[in-house]
């Protein structure tokens, strides 16, 4: 019976040995990708966002820094999308045995088991539904885990995580429809759009508000009863109005924005010296100027002004309305 116990303890060893050797070799083979075409943006020196482009593939998919992903948000993501999150290692075996138990006794799909890191790999390379690609979707997640930490894997989830149209990530989200950056929301902003991507058709911003505020309520209530929240920031939460619609991404300073993109290629986000409130009152004097300039047959200006102690430039307005075209408002 040792000798028989011995045996099966050793070919057991070899086996994992040898998994874990596969494994290794087609992480070697097959590397996950995960370079993702990201927006470039223009901030001001307070991190405001002044300007941004679309990613190369026309999607809005602005990377949200780590520092940018409050533990609100982060909270709130991994209870409602994956609760064992920091405790598996990219599969969840539990969810997966009893997902396959479902939806055989159902004789249809009820549940997919799906981790935050097998929804990262989905989204880095998107397949068909088969159970096929389905193990794929956990090898890959398994090389993610192997070479991220979980915050990377988390950063790439919500910069991945589609909000309907081309709407990509949870900066562009935030940007466009609450005209803030991911640490700026609140507890009833960050919940409402942690349910959009679940439904990107039929609840869209702006269009069906009022059932997103009730989804909203619900998961609210969730928060509530796992104890996620203190009491007092729920109940704000549960009576905050929702007036969000998509707004145009920032472009106030075109031409400003051009430039830095012409004198640093390649950088995603771009941080200017640039003075929002400056910058502001700088154009509203100007459009008041020039509308004065107008009875004299003078309709442009530009401003530039400068720290004379440091040389940073505070301000930049190449023309005075950049829509212009009958006065060349392009030109800088």
């Amino acid at each position: 019976m040792k000798l028989w116990m011995k045996k099966i303890a050793k070919w057991t060893s070899l086996s994992l040995l040898g998994i874990v050797l596969l494994f290794l070799l087609l992480d070697r083979i097959t590397p996950v990708r995960t370079d993702v075409a990201f927006a470039p943006i223009v901030e001001a020196r307070d991190g405001t966002v002044l300007h941004a482009y679309q990613a190369k593939d026309q999607q809005w998919r602005i990377k949200a820094r780590l520092d940018e992903i409050t533990p609100e948000l982060k909270k709130a993501i991994v209870f409602k999308e994956d609760k064992h999150f920091y405790h598996h290692p990219g599969i969840n075996l539990l969810a997966i045995g009893r997902a396959i138990i479902n939806n055989v006794f159902r004789l249809k799909r009820t549940s997919g088991a799906s981790t935050i890191t097998m929804q990262v790999a989905r989204m880095l390379d998107p397949k068909h539904r088969t159970y096929f690609n389905k193990c794929i979707e956990m090898f890959r997640s398994l090389q993610l885990e192997l070479h991220y930490n979980k915050e990377e894997i988390l950063q790439l989830y919500l910069n991945l995580v589609p909000y309907g149209s081309n709407i990509q990530g949870v900066k562009a989200a935030s940007l466009l429809y609450f005209n803030k950056t991911p640490d700026q929301l609140s507890l009833a902003e960050i919940t409402a759009l942690s349910i959009i991507p679940n439904r990107p058709n039929s609840l869209v911003m702006g269009k069906d508000n009022a059932l997103i505020v009730k989804e909203r309520n619900k998961w609210l209530q969730r928060f509530q009863q796992g104890r996620l929240f203190p009491q007092s920031v729920i109940n704000d939460a549960l009576q905050e109005p929702l007036t969000a619609y998509r707004h145009n991404a920032p472009n106030s300073v075109p031409q400003f924005a051009f430039r830095m993109r012409r004198e640093h290629p390649g950088e995603l986000e771009i941080r200017a010296t640039l003075d929002e409130n400056m910058q502001r009152n700088a154009e509203n004097i100007v459009t008041d100027y020039v509308n004065q300039l107008k009875l004299h047959n003078i309709n442009n200006a530009s401003v530039l002004i400068i720290d004379n102690k440091t040389h940073q430039v505070l301000t930049y307005i190449g023309s005075s309305d950049f829509a212009d075209r009958f006065h060349y408002g392009q030109v800088d």
